[in-house]
């Protein structure tokens, strides 16, 4: 005997489900918001049983699912992904894919479809070319939140401050969404790594350190380790290093005790030349002209030079 298939990808109980049509998608992109980022259709499904899709061509749009409560799964490029509560999916467009909600305890989750140019480069920076959809924000309701007022300003029909208001509150979502999805990568193995090496740095500022060593240090292998922390901080190790001491080459020159060949000397530098030079190229000025700026001529409010080279920590 042959089982029904009870899969089905919307018709719950409680559910919301708004879509705009594709001639007010259209208008809105070419006349009326400042940025290409319009949410198309958006909904919320409670306890979805047996809420299934695939797409084997993906969608041409971006898609966002925010699990809040329960579990499900989602699929693409051939790997199986477990998703459930405080997890954000984010299928990027014409990527195939399918989900699925979990049979002991299907999820409940919130949902977005989204296009335009700004979309694309917003669903980039969310995924930071993982292959992994499937990312964790912790506690949700600040996100839960902000598609209940996607839904909101599109359920009151279609008007351009609404259809604004809805675009608005998108982007407000994939920002917060950006930074969360950080904040808990800043704590995977790779940026705990990186993180290691940059205290390492820090207690040997004064020392010439290489790659070789830096990367030893955390078990990882010298090209891997570059790529890690560039991705992680933007710069290259040693790049950052270089910055870091410049950064304390800064602070010594504003107490104003050393000469600029002894700052240099006490940062491992033999060549003061070669100190000056990297000191212009990084803060713009000579280290004779920094000492020469006085905290009077720095504008109110203002951020000292030293302060602003290299984020502090990853």
């Amino acid at each position: 005997m042959v089982e029904p298939d009870l899969r089905v990808p919307d018709g719950f109980p409680g559910q919301r489900f708004l879509m705009l049509p594709r001639p007010i998608v259209q208008r809105a992109l070419a006349e009326q918001l400042p940025v290409e980022l319009l949410p198309t259709c958006v909904g919320y499904f409670p306890e979805a049983a047996h809420h299934y899709f695939e797409r084997p061509h993906g969608c041409s749009e971006l898609i966002l699912i925010l699990c809040v409560r329960g579990a499900g799964w989602v699929e693409v490029g051939g790997a199986r992904y477990e998703a459930s509560s405080g997890h954000l999916i984010a299928i990027l467009p014409r990527e195939p894919h399918r989900y699925g909600a979990a049979e002991a305890r299907p999820w409940t989750i919130y949902w977005c479809h989204c296009t335009g140019e700004t979309a694309e480069h917003l669903g980039a920076m969310l995924r930071r070319d993982r292959p992994c959809p499937v990312l964790e924000v912790g506690e949700q309701s600040r996100l839960a939140a902000l598609f209940e007022e996607i839904t909101d300003e599109l359920s009151r029909g279609y008007g351009a401050n609404g259809l604004l208001a809805a675009s608005m509150a998108l982007a407000h979502l994939f920002g917060l969404a950006i930074a969360v999805t950080g904040r808990h990568s800043a704590h995977s193995g790779g940026a705990l790594r990186v993180r290691r090496a940059i205290a390492y740095m820090h207690q040997r500022c004064e020392e010439n350190l290489s790659i070789s060593e830096l990367a030893s240090m955390v078990n990882l292998s010298s090209s891997h380790f570059c790529a890690v922390f560039k991705k992680t901080t933007g710069f290259a190790p040693l790049d950052y290093f270089l910055r870091l001491k410049i950064r304390r080459a800064c602070e010594l020159l504003d107490g104003g005790e050393f000469p600029v060949k002894r700052v240099a000397a006490e940062l491992g530098f033999n060549d003061p030349l070669y100190f000056s030079r990297l000191f212009r190229r990084i803060q713009g000025i000579s280290p004779t002209e920094y000492r020469g700026i006085t905290k009077t001529e720095l504008p109110q409010g203002s951020v000292s030079p030293s302060s602003a080279s290299i984020p502090l920590s990853p």
